[in-house]
């Protein structure tokens, strides 16, 4: 297989990926990737998403709802907190972060995130707020059409 086919493989498998993800997997030296991102780019083959510092993979034809999850089940903590609201429907807080292992802050920004895209909605309840994702289904569509998203 060319690299060509290589680097357009790995985004299908892959939405939401990063450059340097890429590069790790196919191991690609730095500017021979660039091309051929450029290159599929200007074919219409993947869509880039450029924000501050990131610049994530798409192949075409991908729906902007499912970009949007991605986008999130490619950030390990944010993946996580979305994998154990879809097993554990309603959570708090605490829960998550007894379950992950990371630090209320990190918890508190990464659920402020997700709660910020419409990934999650919040309950306000005493003592602590009960978190819950929005459309569950809609997440288990994305895995179950890329599974590669599910395994890292």
């Amino acid at each position: 297989m060319d690299r060509k086919n290589t680097v357009l493989e790995i985004v299908e498998k892959n939405p939401g990926i990063r450059f340097n993800e890429i590069m790790r997997i196919s191991d690609i030296k730095n500017g021979t990737l660039s091309h051929y991102v450029k290159k599929l780019a200007d074919e219409g083959d993947i869509i880039l998403e450029r924000s501050p510092r990131v610049t994530r993979m798409y192949p075409s034809g991908i729906s902007k709802k499912m970009t949007k999850i991605c986008r999130h089940l490619t950030t390990p903590t944010q993946k996580n907190i979305i994998l154990y609201l879809l097993k554990n429907k309603i959570s708090t807080s605490i829960e998550i972060k007894d379950f992950l292992g990371k630090s209320p802050s990190v918890i508190s920004v990464n659920l402020n995130e997700l709660f910020k895209e419409k990934i999650i909605s919040k309950k306000y309840d005493i003592p602590s707020n009960k978190y819950s994702l929005q459309k569950p289904e809609e997440i288990e569509q994305v895995l179950d059409e890329f599974p590669e998203l599910f395994k890292k």
